[in-house]
Order: C-alpha cells, then structure tokens, then sequence
C-alpha cells in the first residue's frame, strides 16, 4: 500500500503480461483509426469496430498497470499533475462546445 502522498506507476523493465497489454493497446488504436478511415470512405466495414477498439484499449492498461512500483509525489510532480488535469478539462469542455455548438445548423 502506498502512504499519503505517494502515486504509483507500471514498473520497469515490463514483463510478459504488460507487454501483452501493450500488444492490446497498439490493437485497439488501430482499430479506432480504421474507423477513422473508414469515416472518410477510405475503407468499408468499420462501423462497428469503435467499441471493440475502446475495449482493447482499456484491457490493454489493465493489463500494463498490473505490476506496480511505489514513488513518491514531489512537490513539482503534484503541480505538473494539476497542470496536465486543467489542460485536459479545458480540452474536453472545447470539444464538448465544438460538438453541441458545430452540429447546430442556422
């Protein structure tokens, strides 16, 4: 168990299950971007592939977060955490805006 102020990370050098769990995300990224191209007629059949890449996506960081090393959270990492945290919910309120925004039609 880790104590107050500490964060865990995957360990390194990986073992054979988190690479498998690696094998699984490049798998799922693939087949979002299939969809991806799939959306621009580049290729047939994709339609249905979202979830199943999302799937592999998330079994994938189980499997890579299943061998854990403790580390303490400095004072600098705790800031770059609130930093990379703000930036994404900047990102995903402009994206939510962009969608509810951009799909109205005048």
């Amino acid at each position: 168990m880790t104590g107050a102020g500490e964060s865990r990370r995957p360990m390194r050098p990986f073992n054979t299950v988190q690479w498998g769990g690696v094998a699984l995300v490049a798998a799922g990224i693939a087949a979002m971007l299939a969809v991806v191209a799939g959306r621009f007629g580049l290729i047939s059949g994709t339609k249905d592939m979202l979830t199943t890449g999302t799937s592999l996506c998330v079994l994938g960081t189980v499997l890579i977060n299943t061998w854990r090393e403790a580390v303490p959270l400095t004072p600098e990492a705790k800031r770059r955490r609130l930093l990379i945290i703000g930036v994404a919910l900047a990102v995903c309120a402009i994206v939510a805006a962009a969608v509810f925004f951009g799909g109205q039609q005048t």
